[in-house]
C-alpha cells in the first residue's frame, strides 16, 4: 500500500462501520447521497475523501444487492477483509520501523510545548487535519482546550467544531 492508502482506508472503514447491519434499501439512499456529495466534492474540490466514500457507499450498496443480504455484514465483505488485512500489515510494519518519534512544537503564552507522536498517530492526525483543512497543531489545540477527564484513565472530548481562526 502506498502513502494515500491511510486515508483510503479511513474513507472504505468508515462507510463500512455506518453501514453495518443496515439495509439494502438504507445503503442504496447512502450511496444516492454519497454520489451527489461526491459530485459537489467534486465541484468544491473537497479533496478524494468525499469520492472515496461515495465509492465505497456505491460498493457496498450494489454487494448487498447481488448477494441478496436482507443486511451489510463487513465479515462477509471479501474485499473488505481483503483491505484490512492490507492495513493491518501496514500498520505493523510501520510499528517496525525504526523511525523516530515526530516532535510537533507549539508556541503558548511565552513557553513552548513538544508533543511526542507516534508514526501512526502522526499520520492520523495528519490526515485528520488535512480534510478539516487546518493545521495539525490547530486540532492538538482543540482537542487539549476541550479535554475532559472521564475518571480510571478515560478522556473525553466532546462534540466541537474545529476552525482555521484561533
Amino acid at each position: 500500500m502506498h502513502d494515500d492508502s491511510y486515508g483510503i482506508y479511513l474513507s472504505r472503514s468508515a462507510v463500512q462501520h455506518k453501514a453495518q447491519g443496515e439495509s439494502s434499501g438504507y445503503l442504496a439512499n447512502q450511496s444516492e447521497q454519497a454520489r451527489w456529495s461526491k459530485r459537489e466534492a467534486d465541484l468544491l474540490s473537497y479533496g478524494p475523501s468525499a469520492a472515496q466514500e461515495a465509492d465505497e457507499w456505491e460498493r457496498i450498496a450494489e454487494l448487498v444487492r447481488v448477494q441478496g443480504w436482507e443486511t451489510y455484514d463487513v465479515a462477509r465483505d471479501e474485499q473488505a477483509r481483503v483491505w484490512i488485512a492490507e492495513y493491518r500489515d501496514l500498520v505493523a510494519a510501520q510499528q517496525e520501523e525504526t523511525r523516530p518519534v515526530h516532535r510537533m512544537p507549539r508556541v503558548e503564552a511565552g513557553r513552548r510545548l513538544a508533543v511526542e507522536l507516534s508514526a501512526t498517530a502522526e499520520r492520523r492526525l495528519v490526515v485528520l487535519a488535512a480534510e478539516l483543512g487546518v493545521s495539525p497543531e490547530r486540532v492538538l489545540e482543540v482537542l487539549a482546550e476541550r479535554v475532559e477527564s472521564g475518571g480510571e484513565g478515560l478522556v473525553h472530548v466532546p462534540v466541537t467544531r474545529v476552525s482555521q481562526s484561533l
